[in-house]
This record gives C-alpha cells, structure tokens and sequence, in this order.
C-alpha cells in the first residue's frame, strides 16, 4: 500500500478473490462499516515499498524496484 490508499497484488501472486481478501485482511478497518474498498484493474506496476522519490537509490529499494509486474489495483477509503 502507498500512502494514498492504493494496494497492488501480483497477479502472478493470487487470483482476484484472493487479491481482495489479502487487502481487506490488512486493512485496518472493516469494510464498508467504516470505509470502502473500490477495484482500480491491473496495472504494470513496480512492487517496492521504498517511499516515493527513493525508487532505485534508497536503502528500502531492491530489486523489485526494478520489476514491472502486472498487478491488481485496489482503492481504500477510510471513513473514520
């Protein structure tokens, strides 16, 4: 997740069901008590988690930094 809200799982990684609950079981709010989840598509996407700006030059940044990977593209709003 960015800080924006925005949550990517590899499509290699997980079927969309799958990709859905792995989202909604780290966010940390329920769905849609207290927020909402909205699917974006699949998007090439780099999965690093260095914060913007470090993208192949901080320490966080590895070699996915550098890995265009086809992803599914969630949207979470906390209402809170």
């Amino acid at each position: 997740m960015n800080e924006d809200g925005d949550w990517w799982v590899a499509v290699e990684d997980a079927t969309f069901q799958e990709a859905c609950r792995e989202v909604l079981i780290c966010l940390g709010f329920d769905v849609p008590t207290e927020g909402t989840l909205h699917y974006e598509g699949k998007e090439r996407t780099r999965l690093c988690d260095a914060p913007a700006g470090d993208h192949d030059v901080g320490d966080s940044c590895d070699a996915t930094c550098r890995l265009d990977v086809l992803a599914w593209h969630f949207y979470a709003t906390d209402r809170r």
